[in-house]
């Protein structure tokens, strides 16, 4: 082939490609330019659709007043010629308000902004519930104009809600949640948090004393410190009245400590007139909670059920107990507290009692001395510490030796014998003062010098009452004492110890 030819067919090849290069190139170009259209008329769709429209004019910090009218008796709320610096609720100025909801309020209403325009110069406003709308508010301004907003019908899509301003033709569709507020009254602003609880265990007060009076007790149940001050129980609580008893941590925490934190479900009736107390039951509570210590003093009136509206057929439901609350300030009203805030109202005393007869740890005892029909047995007790101490080796403190009558005892079997005693049945409430002399004494006495006393008195042919520390407190089956007899005689001579009775 001559170089000619050569460079013609050279010359057709870069010709083709050049060609085809710009094919390409055009073709690149065009889709470039479609995309760039088709992400324009997206932005512009977006925006569109992100379109705004204020309603009001004016920012929050422009706004001096909020006045709702609506058929849940509607609120004004406001900053007041005393020149308190936070807004107020006028409507129930005699309890705490909450202060979150109040601040949300006005920072919507702060240039209110509609999602869209149902209709300009609106003339049929019926179609809309606006020619009688069932709710508005009118804002007041610091330069003394104000301008009212009316509220209409929830809009088929039901996350708006039409609206328009007294004075103009335009609907408009706002966000049923933006002006949710204005359709409350004025008591669903009060703050249900009636009791702090304390966030930290540093922060907790010194217990006091707990009294509960029931309208179904013909006795009052109080709860105070252990005065066993060095008690290992994990309550540091005891019931002293009207029986004593150490307290499980489980059953019992929410009744002697549910005070604090104590948080209502609504709020029914602000600064209550004596009629209003009575309609309430709140005059003759069924339940009253007296809880005072040091730097505070709570009284908790608990009065008549309250229950959920219910369709005809249907069962109310009950939502909780209409409650008064003294000693906090800020809470002269009634409110209605959900029956589990409420454990007060129900609990027995069973269900707080511990299933030990004592606190006692078994390396905190110097002795232990029990008593049958006027034969003593004592125990004398040796350890290498107390409940609180180990040994280098991270080793908890043991007993080291344990003497009767100078008589070496098998310290495994006296572990088993005070298990036995530890775990005697306490399941049985009884007030009922027994008569005579007892007929079982055990005395568990501390290293410290505190002491723990239980009593046993026949009461029939099949039980016996138990006196803790003095007061009568359990009622108990006979055949227990009759195992507690044969176990010390176990020990005594080297036998196992029998837990059945």
């Amino acid at each position: 082939m001559n170089g000619k030819v050569q460079g013609i067919i050279i010359c057709g090849v870069i010709a083709a490609s050049l060609a085809g290069m710009l094919v390409f190139l055009n073709a690149t170009d065009k889709d470039k330019n479609k995309k760039e259209e088709s992400s324009a008329a997206e932005t512009v769709s977006s925006a569109a659709e992100m379109e705004h429209y204020f309603v009001l004019e004016k920012g929050e910090e422009e706004i001096a007043s909020i006045k709702a009218e609506n058929e849940n008796g509607g609120f004004t709320l406001d900053k007041p010629s005393s020149g308190k610096s936070s807004w107020t609720v006028e409507e129930i100025i005699s309890v705490n308000q909450n202060r979150a909801m109040k601040e949300n309020m006005i920072s919507e209403c702060g240039y209110l902004e509609a999602s869209k325009i149902a209709e300009e110069d609106a003339q049929e406003l019926s179609k809309y519930g606006l020619e009688e709308p069932r709710a508005s508010f009118e804002v007041g301004y610091t330069d003394g104009t104000s301008k009212k907003v009316l509220i209409g019908d929830v809009a088929p899509e039901s996350k708006y809600t039409y609206i328009k301003t007294e004075d103009g033709s335009t609907v408009y569709m706002i966000l049923s949640s933006r002006i949710a507020d204005m359709l409350k009254g004025a008591k669903d602003f009060a703050n249900l948090s009636l009791i702090e609880k304390p966030v930290n265990n540093e922060d907790w007060p010194e217990y006091g004393k707990e009294v509960i009076t029931r309208s179904d007790w013909d006795y009052q149940v109080v709860f105070e410190n252990d005065p066993n001050e060095d008690s290992n129980m994990l309550s540091s609580q005891v019931i002293s009245e009207p029986i004593f008893s150490y307290l499980n941590i489980t059953g019992s925490g929410a009744v002697t400590h549910g005070m604090w934190g104590l948080t209502a479900a609504s709020c029914e009736a602000v600064a209550p007139t004596d009629e209003q107390l009575a309609e309430y039951g709140i005059s003759e509570p069924r339940c009253v909670v007296s809880l005072k210590g040091e730097g505070y003093d709570y009284t908790l009136k608990v009065g008549g059920e309250s229950y959920s509206e219910a369709a005809e057929g249907e069962t109310p439901v009950l939502q909780g107990y209409y409650c008064t609350l003294d000693g906090v300030s800020g809470s002269n009203a009634v409110y209605v507290i959900a029956a589990e805030n409420l454990p007060w109202v129900t609990f027995k005393i069973e269900d707080v009692t511990s299933n030990l007869i004592t606190s006692n740890y078994l390396v905190d005892l110097a002795n232990m001395s029990v008593t049958i029909d006027g034969k003593e047995t004592l125990f004398d007790i040796t350890t290498n510490g107390g409940s609180n101490d180990k040994d280098e080796n991270g080793k908890a403190a043991d007993v080291t030796s344990v003497k009767t009558d100078g008589k070496e005892l098998d310290i495994g079997l006296f572990k088993d014998l005070y298990q036995f005693i530890m775990s005697c049945p306490t399941n049985e409430i009884c007030f009922d003062d027994p008569e005579g002399e007892p007929a079982v004494i055990i005395k568990q006495v501390r290293k410290d010098g505190g002491e723990d006393v239980v009593e046993l008195y026949k009461d029939t042919s099949r039980r016996y009452i138990v006196k803790l520390n003095g007061k009568t407190s359990f009622r108990i089956q006979s055949t227990w004492v009759d195992s507690l007899d044969t176990n010390i005689g176990n020990l005594k001579n080297g036998k196992n110890i029998d837990n059945n009775y």
